[in-house]
């Protein structure tokens, strides 16, 4: 069974168990469908789990910003369709201020985002101000001449 009937059986779970998965009951299910065929390939897919987390754990202080920042960054190298890992600490110092500003900025923004959908699944509307659909919009005004 490879990784797309994994995924398409996955559905079946979720209708079976709910909303509420852990990864240990999606691991149960992949095993009871045999979807860990060869061990060999399982333990190598692992040992790269394994070494990202040891990537991003790797941090340093940023004398500039006065903050931890992860210290290996992941970018895809086009020509070879591979992901490789740049030490943020050797590049220019214009480079590594462009790429922590751009981070420093959408961190803020995820954290918006991460509030505001807590708040919408405690139940306080908040998304219901966005109008979904063009035809909810009032139409505009003419103006008199």
């Amino acid at each position: 069974m490879g990784p797309a009937e994994i995924v398409d059986s996955l559905r079946q779970l979720c209708e079976e168990k709910g909303p509420r998965l852990t990864t240990e009951e999606i691991v149960d299910w992949i095993e009871g469908l045999d979807g860990f065929e060869c061990h060999a390939e399982l333990i190598a897919f692992a040992k790269k789990m394994k070494a990202r987390q040891y990537a991003r754990l790797l941090e340093y202080d940023d004398p500039d910003y006065g903050r931890r920042f992860k210290r290996l960054w992941s970018f895809r190298d086009g020509r070879r369709n591979r992901r490789y890992y740049n030490d943020i600490t050797r590049l220019e110092t214009p480079e590594r201020r462009r790429l922590l500003d751009d981070y420093v900025k959408f961190a803020g923004q995820l954290r918006t985002v991460r509030r505001a959908m807590n708040d919408a699944l405690a139940g306080q509307n908040f998304f219901e101000f966005y109008a979904d659909d063009e035809d909810d919009a009032p139409a505009p005004v003419a103006a008199e001449a």
